[in-house]
């Protein structure tokens, strides 16, 4: 017994991953916002800068993603 996937599933599923990606990102730009350009404290903009570099390695998930992606066309 051998379950058959479609062959599309994987793009399909990579597709949805990028789409995750790039809907955390903008949630991690809003905090970064929030935080780093108008947080009050020092703690909330050391808080925003670690955000930031979470959004930074966020991005180069996306870029994969889309390359992986692209190799599905």
């Amino acid at each position: 017994m051998s379950t058959q996937i479609p062959e599309n599933a994987l793009a399909d599923d990579v597709a949805d991953l990028e789409e995750s990606l790039y809907e955390f990102h903008l949630r991690l730009r809003d905090m970064t916002a929030r935080h780093l350009w108008h947080g009050a404290s020092l703690e909330q903009r050391m808080t925003g800068l670690l955000i930031e570099g979470i959004d930074n390695d966020l991005v180069e998930l996306c870029r994969r993603a889309a390359q992986i992606r692209k190799h599905y066309r």
